[in-house]
C-alpha cells in the first residue's frame, strides 16, 4: 500500500532520513500554485454563476469567508489572480501545471499582458521574490521587463486601517501640520514630513532641508552609486585600512547598505543579527575590502564556518553560495523544483518537453 504523506505525523517525519524529508518537501510544494490557481477559478465560477446565493452569501468573497474559512485578503487575492490569468494564457498554463511559484505569479499578473507574459515568466525562473517584487513596482502594465537593475522610480502604496479614535487623531494632527507649514498638505506629505523630522532630529523648516533628508534616505536605494563615487573623507570604504581584521563602523555601514541590510545567502529571510564576513578568511590572508566582505546573518555565518556552506568568487555580484556538496544552492533549487514537477506531473519522452533537462540546459547556457 502506497504511503500517504499527508497522514504523516511530526514524530514520523522526525524519524525520516534528511534526504527523504527534502524530497517530500519538494514534492509537496510542487502543487501549491496549482491548488491556489484552482481555488481561485472555483471562486470566480461561484461568483459568476450565482452559486453563492444558495448559501446566503453576497458574493464569491463572502462565500470563501463563510464556507471555506479563508481570510478576506486571501479570498480577494485568489479571485484577482484568477481574473488576471483569464487574459494571460501562457501564465495560466504555467500555473495549472505548477511550473511557476505562487508568490511570484501573484505579483507579475499585476503588470503582465499577452505580449509581455513570457518575458515575466522567464524572469521568474532565476530571480528571487524580492527582485520580482521590485521589478513589478518599477513597471507599468504592458511594459516589457528588461533587467533587475532597470532604472525607474518605484511605485509604492501604503494602506492602513484605523479605528474612529485613531482617525480623529490623524485628522487633527494633519490640521495642525497644515497650520504649522502654512499650506495644505496631503496625508502622504504629512507622513513624509513627520518621518523626515524624525530622521533629521530637528524640525523641517523649508523644502531645501527636506530635500537633504530625502537624498540621505535615497542612499539606501542607490548604494551602487555611493560605493563607486569618489570621496576624500577617511570614511570612504576603499581607503579604510585593508589589513585591519575588523571593519570600521563606516565600512560595516556601507557593506550592509550595499547588501540591502539582509543576509546575502539566496533565499535567507533574515534581516537581524547581521555580521560582515571575510569571503577569504582573514587568517588565510583575506583583506578587509569591499570585494572580500559580505553580509551574513549569524546563523548562516556559523554554517559557513562549520563547513555546511561555502562562498565562491567575489562580492557582491560574483558571489556564488555552495552547499556542503559543492553545488550552487540557487541552481539546485531550480533543478530540484523541475525534477519534482516532472515526477508529480508526469515525465515526457522528449527531453524538450521534460522540465528537468530544460532547466539544466537553461542554467548551462
Amino acid at each position: 500500500m502506497e504511503l500517504d504523506p499527508v497522514s504523516l505525523t511530526l514524530e514520523e517525519l522526525l524519524q525520516m532520513d534528511p534526504l527523504a524529508l527534502h524530497h517530500l518537501a519538494k514534492k509537496s510544494a510542487g502543487t501549491l500554485t496549482r491548488h491556489h490557481a484552482l481555488i481561485g477559478r472555483i471562486l470566480l465560477a461561484i461568483e459568476r454563476t450565482g452559486a453563492y446565493l444558495d448559501h446566503g452569501c453576497s458574493g464569491g468573497v463572502h462565500y470563501a469567508i463563510m464556507q471555506l474559512g479563508l481570510p478576506i485578503k486571501r479570498a480577494r487575492l485568489l479571485i484577482r489572480v484568477a481574473l488576471e490569468l483569464e487574459n494571460l494564457p501562457h501564465l495560466q498554463y504555467l500555473a495549472n501545471h505548477g511550473e511557476i511559484e505562487w508568490s511570484k505569479l501573484r505579483e507579475i499578473v499585476r503588470v503582465a499582458t499577452v505580449e509581455s507574459e513570457r518575458e515575466w515568466a522567464k524572469l521568474c525562473t532565476d530571480h528571487t521574490y524580492a527582485q520580482i517584487e521590485g521589478l513589478v513596482a518599477r513597471s507599468q502594465r504592458g511594459e516589457i521587463p528588461t533587467d533587475r537593475n532597470q532604472p525607474g522610480a518605484p511605485r509604492s502604496q501604503l494602506r492602513c486601517h484605523f479605528d474612529p479614535d485613531q482617525m480623529a487623531v490623524l485628522e487633527r494632527g494633519l490640521q495642525a501640520l497644515c497650520q504649522q507649514t502654512g499650506r495644505a498638505l496631503s496625508m502622504a506629505e504629512a507622513i513624509e514630513l513627520l518621518f523626515a523630522e524624525k530622521l533629521s532630529a530637528q524640525p523641517i523648516q523649508d523644502d531645501e532641508q527636506l530635500q537633504r533628508v530625502r537624498q540621505e534616505a535615497l542612499k539606501d536605494l542607490h548604494w551602487t552609486d555611493l560605493l563607486n563615487a569618489e570621496t576624500e573623507t577617511n570614511e570612504h570604504i576603499h581607503i579604510v585600512n585593508p589589513r585591519s581584521r575588523v571593519p570600521s563602523k563606516a565600512q560595516r555601514r556601507k557593506i550592509l547598505r550595499r547588501d540591502g541590510y539582509c543576509c546575502a545567502v539566496p533565499g535567507c529571510p533574515n534581516t537581524l543579527w547581521l555580521e560582515v564576513h571575510h569571503i577569504i578568511f582573514y587568517a588565510d590572508g583575506g583583506l578587509t575590502k569591499p570585494d572580500n566582505l559580505i553580509t551574513l546573518c549569524s546563523r548562516c555565518h556559523q554554517h559557513l564556518h562549520d563547513g555546511h556552506l561555502t562562498i565562491d568568487n567575489h562580492a557582491p555580484h560574483g558571489a556564488r553560495f555552495l552547499n556542503r556538496f559543492g553545488k550552487d544552492i540557487r541552481h539546485e533549487r531550480i533543478l530540484e523544483t523541475a525534477f519534482w514537477l516532472d515526477i508529480w506531473c508526469g515525465w515526457r519522452d522528449d527531453k524538450y518537453y521534460s522540465r528537468y533537462p530544460r532547466a539544466r540546459d537553461a542554467l548551462a547556457a
